[in-house]
């Protein structure tokens, strides 16, 4: 997927669209146009949708099996990603660490 089909299907799961997130910023009406024609924005105005949609950066660069619809999940997998998205660079890397010591525990418990 490209960077603006991403940027789309964030706002559409979000229930707006990029005109209104673009509005809402003060981000110029023709910024969306060439975003459409395929143009990425700086990363500036990346890290403002991402805040303002509640993403990461990231999403707006996923691959298509990498998508998983913020419908399609549970309260607990939207729990751990809001809080997660909440955490600073240091202890994202910290809360993976425990992530993964977890996972290799449970893979030893099996």
């Amino acid at each position: 997927m490209s960077f603006s089909d991403n940027l789309n299907r964030i706002c559409k799961e979000q229930g707006t669209t990029l005109t209104r997130v673009c509005k809402d910023l003060g981000i110029s009406t023709s910024k969306v146009t060439a975003i459409k024609n395929g143009s990425i924005p700086n990363e500036e105005m990346m890290l403002k949708f991402a805040k303002h949609l509640a993403c990461s950066v990231m999403d707006f660069f996923a691959d298509d099996e990498e998508v998983i619809p913020i419908k399609h999940s549970d309260a607990d997998e939207e729990d751990i990603l809001r809080i997660y998205r909440t955490l600073s660079r240091r202890t994202k890397h910290e809360f993976m660490a425990m992530v993964y010591e977890f996972e290799n525990k449970v893979d030893t418990d099996i």
